[in-house]
């Protein structure tokens, strides 16, 4: 079973509150710390330089917890691939419109998680999303099954229920989005986050859950 911690950007782009976040999502359990890694331009890290990114991952192996980064350029996987990370992940809308980048994505050894359902190849790992931020629960249909098609699952609802819904069905991978502060409001991802101690009693739940599964 895979936690993740999807910072994204919800450290608004200041090194020292990533640092808490990477910090933070270890101690709650999060097997993966992930990022979102741009393009060279300001948008970059979610607001932070290129050049942190070996920073963060440095912070990551301090915390015994794995950095993965998802890319949306192919400035952004050089970088990954400069920093050997052995897993990364494909937003759903990289899936969906950029088969180019995806193409590359697929040519080089990592294990990759991606959110879409049809673009794939054979060592890719396929997570059910619902690409609407946040995901309300009339929007929301989680797979009777996961296996054969779904490896996972990458929520955008409030709480945690739907997160453990989709491990009794079968999911090997949670995604969710985690926060200091719910209430911030120049990140729209901050209100459908979990809170860090929400995040630790979902990877305790849940933890357990998959075992009975």
């Amino acid at each position: 079973m895979i936690f993740v911690a999807e910072i994204g950007s919800n450290h608004k782009g200041v090194p020292a509150i990533a640092y808490e976040m990477i910090r933070q999502s270890a101690l709650a359990g999060a097997d993966i710390a992930k990022f979102q890694f741009r393009d060279m331009g300001t948008d970059n890290i979610r607001g932070m330089p290129m050049r942190c990114a070996r920073q963060l991952v440095g912070w990551c192996e301090y915390h015994e917890i794995e950095f993965m980064a998802s890319v949306f350029s192919f400035e952004a996987l050089e970088l990954a691939r400069k920093l050997g990370l052995p897993r990364i992940k494909i937003a759903n809308s990289v899936a969906r419109h950029d088969p180019v980048l995806c193409d590359a994505i697929a040519d080089g050894p990592e294990e990759v998680f991606v959110s879409h359902g049809d673009y794939s190849f054979n060592n890719w790992h396929r997570l059910f999303v619902v690409p609407r931020y946040p995901t309300y629960p009339d929007e929301l249909v989680i797979p009777e099954v996961f296996g054969d098609k779904w490896y996972g699952y990458s929520s955008h609802v409030h709480g945690y229920a739907d997160a453990l819904i989709a491990i009794a069905r079968g999911a090997q991978y949670v995604e969710k989005h985690v926060t200091l502060n719910k209430t911030e409001r120049t990140i729209k991802d901050n209100s459908f986050s979990l809170s860090f101690d929400e995040f630790a009693q979902m990877v305790s739940i849940g933890t357990e859950m998959a075992r009975l599964v």
